[in-house]
C-alpha cells in the first residue's frame, strides 16, 4: 500500500463516518426520546475525529519527506487502519 492509497482510504472512511454522524444528528431531531441515538452520534463523532487525526499524521509523514508513491511500512499501515 502506498501513502497515497492509505490517505485515500482514511479520507473515504472519515467521509463515511462524518456522513453517519450528521445523519445521526438529524435523526435525533425526529426522535428525541431515543437515548441510544445520542450515544451513536457521539461514537460517530469520536470515530471521525480519530480518523481525521490519523489522516493528519500520515499527511505529515508525506510532507516530511515520504513520497506519495512510497510503500507504507506495515506497522504504520496497521496503526492507521485500526
Amino acid at each position: 500500500m502506498t501513502y497515497k492509497d492509505l490517505l485515500q482510504s482514511l479520507a473515504d472512511r472519515a467521509a463515511t463516518n462524518y456522513t453517519a454522524y450528521l445523519q445521526s444528528k438529524i435523526d435525533i431531531l425526529s426522535n428525541q426520546e431515543d437515548g441510544l441515538l445520542a450515544d451513536k452520534t457521539s461514537q460517530y463523532k469520536d470515530g471521525y475525529e480519530t480518523l481525521e487525526k490519523k489522516f493528519t499524521a500520515v499527511l505529515a509523514m508525506v510532507k516530511n519527506g515520504q513520497a506519495l508513491e512510497d510503500t507504507v511500512p506495515e506497522d504504520v499501515a496497521d496503526d492507521a487502519v485500526k
